[in-house]
């Protein structure tokens, strides 16, 4: 189909969450935190986003999508600040799409394409990131698209 876009529910929450950020929390004042709350605060956490789609059209059409996602919520903390603690993050996502007419040669041509994304972001004044993303095109119709994401942040030198 010529200009046709598929748009998926969890690519447009991946996207929006991603560009709009956490919403932020509303106090009735000013509120003095302790040293622990504050280190809370500012320690933050690792958060990781992995999204797949796929679509395709012809007589014989299949499509697959997973993911997944782990976080590390709390590594042994900081030994001169034990309210800072390192933090860490692993999503990816996969996506296969087959679009083929195989002795349907009447039908309209077919097509096969996929979509995916991973995001991560993790605190610390020492951050890793890395991300790989790779597409492979096959012949009958076939697109196989992956993806990954791994973030570590840690707080050295305190």
């Amino acid at each position: 189909m010529k200009g046709h876009v598929q748009v998926s529910i969890v690519g447009v929450v991946a996207v929006g969450l991603t560009v709009c950020g956490p919403v932020g929390a509303f106090a009735a004042g000013p509120t003095a935190l302790t040293d622990r709350e504050l280190d809370g605060v500012t320690a933050g956490a690792a958060t990781v986003i992995g999204s797949s789609d796929a679509a395709a059209q012809g007589a014989l059409a299949i499509t697959a999508t997973s993911g997944n996602s782990i976080v590390v919520p709390e590594a042994p903390p900081n030994p001169d600040n034990p309210g800072l603690h390192n933090t860490g993050g692993l999503t990816d996502a996969t996506a296969l799409a087959v679009g083929a007419n195989v002795t349907d040669l009447g039908a309209p041509p077919p097509s096969a394409s996929t979509a995916v994304t991973t995001v991560g972001a993790a605190s610390g004044n020492q951050i890793i990131t890395s991300s790989v993303n790779q597409t492979v095109t096959g012949v009958g119709g076939v697109q196989f698209q992956a993806g990954w994401t791994f973030v570590y942040g840690a707080w050295t030198g305190l």
